[in-house]
């Protein structure tokens, strides 16, 4: 199964705030950076993560009381990458969680 497009909840606050910026602990933006992503073209790393979710498949990782949470295994710029998405309990649409 994988997920559509009209399904995906990714805020540009996750990319921009989170995934963007260098931090102390579970820095996630020395990778990114060095994909060629930054702050200014913040648009194409979340198009890229959308790419990730619509072309492949979900995996089912656990439920909870929020929804179930998947992984979708893929690659940003040649590089492999797992994301990881909720279905969201209240609209079952997918919420981007992390890369």
């Amino acid at each position: 199964m994988k997920i559509k497009a009209e399904e995906i909840d990714i805020s540009f606050e996750k990319i921009t705030e989170y995934l963007l910026v260098k931090k102390e602990k579970n820095d996630k933006s020395k990778f990114l950076f060095a994909l060629g992503y930054s702050r200014e073209n913040w648009q194409e790393l979340l198009y890229d993560i959308r790419n990730i979710a619509i072309n492949n498949d979900l995996i089912l990782q656990q439920t909870n009381e929020f929804g179930n949470l998947f992984t979708v295994k893929g690659k940003l710029k040649q590089k492999k990458m797992i994301t990881v998405w909720l279905q969201q309990i209240t609209n079952n649409n997918f919420r981007f969680i992390i890369s």
